[in-house]
Parts: C-alpha cells; structure tokens; sequence
C-alpha cells in the first residue's frame, strides 16, 4: 500500500484533505490521516498551526491516473502556502535521506 506524506500548515492540508475527498479518482481510493504536529516553524514569518498528512493508497490502485490526480492536488495546496513531502524510509538506500524526523526538531 503506498503511502505519500506531506507536512505544512494545519489549514491548508485539511483543505487538501477535502480536495481529496472530492477528487473523482482520490475518492474512496485514499484513506486520510492528518496529525497535528507541535511544532514551532521559526523559519516563518507567520505562526501557524503545523500538521502532517498521509495519503495511503488502497493496494493495487496506485496507477499513474490516481498519482496524478493526488499530485495536481499537493501542487495547488503548493500554491496555497509551504507543503512539504516527507520522504520515507528508503528501501536499501544509503540513509542519507530520512524520514524528517532529525529536522523535525529544528523546525
């Protein structure tokens, strides 16, 4: 089951999450999970309430239409204001990248 996660502002990913639900090709394909995160982004000049949201994929039907559709979406959340991915664990890859966690912390 493929799993995409994406970290930004609380407000913009819960609209993601409707934009989602409303998608002809996300719907009843996704199951949502959004988590609040505690966080404080020095890096903005804003405050805002930070979140993470993972998009699971039901097994077999992450086709390129669905992944499109989902991508089309996290771009105009883009558009919206700062909307992270979070990259996973690799798979047998070198551990240069994490799962976010150690910056995490910084942010």
């Amino acid at each position: 089951m493929p799993i995409f996660e994406y970290r930004g502002e609380s407000a913009n990913l819960k609209v993601l999450a409707r934009e989602i639900g409303a998608d002809p090709h996300l719907a009843g394909t996704c199951s949502l999970t959004l988590t609040p995160l505690r966080q404080d982004r020095r890096d903005s000049l804003r405050h805002a309430n930070w979140a993470e949201i993972s998009v699971s994929v039901a097994s077999g039907l992450a086709t390129n239409a669905v992944y499109d559709a989902l991508k089309v979406l996290v771009e105009r959340a883009r558009d919206r204001g700062p909307v992270d991915e979070v990259t996973t664990r690799p798979e047998g890859g070198s551990g240069e990248e994490t799962d976010g966690t150690e910056g995490a912390a910084e942010r």
